[in-house]
């Protein structure tokens, strides 16, 4: 929605009217005709997002209209003048808009808003919760993306820890009310939910393969006389994201573990363990390793893998931009 006038005498208008200014008075100060003014009041209390309406009235914005303008204006006297340099952006939104929020009103929630947006800055294909033991019988960890990841009724359930939050309903529904960004909030989670049913089906299946054509099998608690992976599925799973159709090859090498084991690790990452074992074992494990890492490097899953990945973080960036707004409002009236 295009503004009646220039944004800065846009926002002249309502400061002074925030002021307490009538509009005769507005009109003599901007000279400008009463019309413009009530065109401006209903553009930004009526027509304008209210995320527009917060990015457009802010600090920065207010005080250079007052230092630019008004401040030099004959008819704003000494008396007006303090009463514009105490005005706050939500001085102005508490003003003109229904939909305005104050900090009061969002702070028990306010909690909700950091960690629902932590939650939608990390989100990515290799978030560790795909890596979850479903049938553990414990309940899920949390990622650092607050992602929980388990298996009911052989259905994949992906839930964001914030969501467990009992206050959740009532803060998403107050959220979809005010901003539109938010209406596509389930859109975007069954996004999610795609992505995750995608990582989690290739992630297992490198996991089975792995521990089929190495003959050792995933554990962080060694076997006596045996060797065992550690983190060899995770690395071939990762390492096809980040080189898909590259035809990269994984540089790996085999150093001494101890008592005459071995362990396999990525070439100058000697802490990153992929594989413990003989040497037999990890030079078996070495080649498996390589194979896999080449062929899911070319597997088209792994492309859309990372298509459906740029999407969902593309659909959360509205969302984002809105609770970064909202986090900042808050601290603003703090």
């Amino acid at each position: 929605m295009y503004a009646p006038a220039p944004i800065d005498r846009c926002l002249a208008i309502l400061l002074l009217r925030a002021a307490g200014c009538s509009q005769d008075e507005v009109a003599s100060i901007i000279h400008c005709a009463k019309s413009l003014i009530g065109r401006v009041e209903d553009w930004f209390g009526r027509q304008l997002a209210y995320t527009k309406a917060v990015e457009i009235c802010n600090h920065m914005a207010i005080k250079e209209v007052i230092d630019a303008d008004l401040l030099h204006r004959e008819e704003v006297d000494k008396r007006l003048l303090e009463k514009l340099t105490r005005i706050t952006p939500g001085g102005v939104l508490r003003h003109y808009r229904e939909d305005y929020l104050s900090r009061a009103e969002w702070r028990e929630s306010l909690d909700l808003a950091n960690r629902l947006q932590a939650s939608l800055s990390f989100i990515g294909a290799k978030d560790w919760a795909i890596w979850g033991l479903p049938d553990t019988g414990k309940p899920p960890l949390t990622s650092e993306a607050g992602l929980r990841i388990w298996i009911d009724r052989g259905k994949l359930v992906v839930k964001l820890a914030v969501e467990q939050d009992n206050r959740f309903p009532v803060f998403l529904a107050r959220l979809k009310t005010v901003f539109m960004e938010f209406k596509d909030y389930d859109r975007w989670r069954e996004s999610l939910v795609e992505l995750v049913t995608m990582c989690w089906a290739l992630a297992h299946e490198i996991w089975t393969n792995a521990e089929s054509e190495t003959g050792l099998e995933l554990s962080d608690i060694p076997v006596m006389g045996r060797g065992h992976l550690v983190n060899v599925p995770k690395f071939i799973y990762e390492f096809a994201l980040d080189n898909y159709n590259s035809g990269k090859q994984p540089d790996l090498v085999i150093l001494d573990h101890g008592g005459q084991r071995f362990r396999l690790v990525p070439e100058g990452q000697p802490d990153y363990v992929l594989a413990v074992g003989s040497m037999d074992e990890m030079q078996r494990c070495q080649n498996v390793t390589t194979s896999l890492a080449k062929r899911y490097a070319s597997d088209s899953r792994i492309g859309d893998i990372n298509a459906k990945s740029l999407q969902v973080k593309e659909q959360s960036a509205p969302l984002r931009a809105v609770l970064s707004r909202l986090i900042s409002e808050a601290a603003s009236e703090n």
